[in-house]
């Protein structure tokens, strides 16, 4: 269990919290860095004006969570509960790292990621149904194994992103911007079948 709770305004570093849960709780002004989140329940919880910097979000509940103004910084979720987050909400003007958050095994359903530069972007083995990644940039990206039923790519910078083994990747080659980007062979003719052609 954490020695400190989780309170407005906190400030700490190379913190394990277990177990914790803020269910529906609003948080202002806190800092976290380096710290480890466990079996965590921070579903609707609302984060105003917190930075999490070098974390570590490991099988926690996240869904509807709020983060506006929040900025996030080389920060991983693993087997995490996510659906329904706007990350549109969150302070990405300042965050200089190259890979600003990485998802492995993630559930994402119902997200909005609408218009974000997120280059290097990890999205492995997760579930990104219905996820809105419309004129975004995620160049050079790591969706392999993921599940993008229903998602939205509409001006899209897919530039070398590797979707290997990724499934449902309903991309429009006309609409979106897909240079050296690399699909399993499956998924690559079902971006040929979008437009239309067939295939014998």
């Amino acid at each position: 269990m954490a020695k400190v709770s989780i309170v407005n305004n906190l400030d700490c570093f190379a913190e394990e919290f277990k177990s914790i849960s803020l269910h529906g709780k609003k948080i202002e002004k806190a800092e976290f860095e380096s710290c480890t989140f466990i079996s965590c329940d921070f579903s609707q919880t609302f984060f105003s004006s917190c930075r999490f910097i070098e974390c570590r979000f490991e099988n926690c509940n996240l869904s509807l969570m709020k983060l506006t103004n929040t900025k996030m910084s080389d920060v991983t979720f693993v087997s995490c509960k996510m659906i329904g987050i706007d990350w549109t909400m969150c302070d990405w003007k300042s965050i200089l790292s190259a890979d600003p958050i990485r998802f492995t095994e993630c559930i994402l359903n119902d997200s909005n990621f609408f218009g974000l530069t997120l280059e290097g972007l990890v999205m492995k083995e997760c579930r990104a149904k219905e996820v809105d990644f419309r004129n975004c940039s995620l160049q050079k990206g790591n969706f392999s194994g993921t599940d993008f039923k229903g998602a939205l790519f509409e001006n899209t910078h897919l530039e070398y992103a590797n979707f290997t083994d990724a499934q449902n990747t309903y991309i429009d080659i006309r609409t979106n911007h897909l240079k050296g980007a690399i699909f399993s062979r499956y998924e690559a003719l079902f971006l040929l079948e979008i437009m239309g052609i067939t295939l014998v």
